[in-house]
């Protein structure tokens, strides 16, 4: 079975690539830090990206504590409006650990 080489520092890297995951999800990140607060529907429109891919991607996002939901999620309805917001604070925080595995901060 192949080995994987990793370097010695790619603990601190693996955390943010995982939780960010690819373009969608760091496209979504980057337009709700401009534009909080919005649904689904408007995420979509916006990055003109199919909803249910928007869906998807939102849920593991949320999973991972990337995102903030209003309502929170143990309160969401069939049917109603859910807004979200980017946690900035674990954002910036991931952000940094990438930075830092890539020798840029």
């Amino acid at each position: 079975m192949p080995r994987y080489a990793r370097p010695a520092n790619s603990d601190r890297a693996e955390d943010p690539i995982e939780a960010f995951g690819n373009r969608l999800r760091a496209g979504i990140i980057g337009y709700l830090r401009v534009n909080p607060n919005q649904s689904r529907a408007e995420i979509a429109a916006a990055l003109d990206i199919p909803s249910p891919t928007v869906f998807n991607a939102l849920e593991k996002m949320l999973e991972a504590g990337l995102l903030i939901s209003d309502p929170p999620r143990t309160e969401w309805e069939r049917g109603g409006r859910v807004r979200y917001s980017v946690n900035s604070e674990l954002v910036s925080l991931l952000y940094l650990q990438l930075g830092q595995a890539l020798g840029e901060i």
